[in-house]
């Protein structure tokens, strides 16, 4: 039981940890002050985790370790293999391919980056790329390998596998239609494990998986036939699409029931700043530090990527291997749906029996129900504004079930002796102002009736 020195005395009240004295000061801000603050750590995970990700990672593109393969066979092949990674200051990992078409394969799939024949005084040397697997590397490799060419009195002929088309010079297009998808997915999911805690599995999955359809099929509709960034492949890039939202929706939706109203800075970093820097669609993997070379294989943009580039223009490692990524994605997300409702329900039970408060978000958002409702009351009998804070919520000791916003029990009932519920603090000037409002706000729905 809380022990606190009676408030006609004027001391403040004993008993009370530095966390509940926090809050016991933090409720006489007003209402919407409240809010805003308690959302405040939003900016500042975004300003952080934008500085330590895309700063971090894209202010000074360095490639380094591109794989490439010297086309050959004998000592002179071997000798030139070595001397490119050794004068490369580890911008090249060279290796040595027996024939053209062993090195071919690798390069359209994306594990070369390039593969160079050498030439001779009569025949130009020969370097194989493929753009649509990573425009930026066919480029800088190209830049390698012309001077190299040219050390050798002869040029340097581009055998491009997978050329770009003229409507995507750069290669972007499928990384912003990607990045769509995504952002829808998982604003779809945040949304609604922050404001649909009270819905049943199948209504929320519902929810996933139709507005999945919706939004994958516009992000498909504008980018193709709308701006013409993409042209063909409709059907499969909207199936793309939808998968892709889905499987976003499902481990954000999953990741609300441990986390709340929390899951907006963990979806943004798990799904945006993470995922972009080391997915390979702003920069190749090899242009970029630590961790995000590392994560490249992982995340999940470089799944739907990989999909991507099979289908548009038949390079990289192959639709299979993006599949699986996001299938992993989409059964991390079902499991943690599954698991995390349970978790949910029983974490609020255990709340609830030992009389822990309430959150300070549904405290300040119970105390400004309140302030309206007083304003209500006093605009009806045409009194004096009274000044709600969260101390002056009817959740005060009052026996009433409770305000709610939206759909959210912000009063969780009477209290028992001796609790110490969310901002109840045994003072007279709150007490009062509680019942002035509870009795306001009962003087305004008997008004309206």
């Amino acid at each position: 039981m809380t022990a606190e020195t009676p408030a006609s005395s004027g001391a403040p009240s004993t008993g009370l940890g530095p966390w509940m004295r926090f809050r016991r000061q933090y409720s006489r801000l007003s209402p919407p002050v409240q809010m805003i603050g308690l959302q405040l750590w939003l900016p500042l995970v975004f300003v952080v985790a934008f500085c330590l990700c895309y700063i971090n990672a894209f202010h000074q593109p360095s490639p380094q370790d591109i794989k490439v393969a010297v086309v050959g066979t004998g000592p002179a092949t071997a000798t030139l293999a070595e001397r490119l990674e050794g004068t490369s200051n580890g911008m090249l990992s060279v290796s040595v391919a027996g024939s053209v078409d062993a090195a071919r394969g690798d390069v359209r799939d994306g594990d070369l980056a390039a593969a160079f024949t050498p030439g001779a005084a009569n025949q130009p040397a020969r370097l194989l790329v493929a753009s649509g697997a990573q425009f930026q590397l066919a480029e800088v490799v190209q830049q390698t390998f012309a001077p190299v060419a040219a050390a050798e009195g002869t040029t340097l002929a581009i055998d491009d596998l997978a050329p770009l088309p003229k409507h995507d010079s750069y290669g972007t297009s499928g990384f912003y239609i990607a990045l769509v998808w995504t952002i829808a997915g998982y604003m779809v999911g945040m949304f609604i494990g922050m404001m649909g805690q009270t819905l049943k599995h199948r209504v929320r999955l519902g929810l996933i998986v139709g507005s999945g359809f919706v939004f994958s099929l516009l992000g498909t509709l504008f980018a193709g036939p709308v701006v013409g960034a993409v042209h063909g492949h409709f059907l499969s890039l909207w199936l793309l699409g939808w998968l892709t939202t889905i499987s976003v929706g499902l481990v954000v939706n999953g990741l609300s029931y441990f986390i709340g109203r929390f899951v907006t800075g963990a979806a943004l970093i798990l799904f945006v700043f993470l995922n972009i820097p080391s997915s390979g669609g702003a920069f190749p993997a090899a242009f970029v530090p630590e961790p995000f070379k590392w994560l490249h294989p992982y995340v999940f943009g470089t799944g739907v990527l990989d999909v991507l580039r099979g289908v548009v223009y038949d390079a990289g490692p192959g639709i299979g291997r993006g599949a699986t990524v996001i299938g992993v994605y989409a059964a991390v997300g079902i499991v943690l749906t599954a698991v995390g409702r349970p978790f949910f329900n029983r974490r609020n039970r255990l709340r609830a029996e030992r009389g822990k408060p309430v959150s300070m978000m549904l405290a300040a958002q119970g105390a400004a129900m309140a302030a309206r409702q007083a304003e209500q009351a006093e605009a009806a009998a045409g009194t004096r504004p009274h000044h709600v804070t969260t101390s002056d919520a009817p959740a005060n000791g009052a026996t009433t079930s409770g305000a709610t916003t939206g759909g959210v029990t912000t009063n969780p009932g009477p209290r028992r002796d001796g609790e110490f519920r969310d901002n109840e603090f045994a003072d007279e000037e709150v007490e009062s102002d509680a019942a002035a409002v509870s009795g306001a706000a009962a003087g305004s729905g008997s008004g309206s009736a």
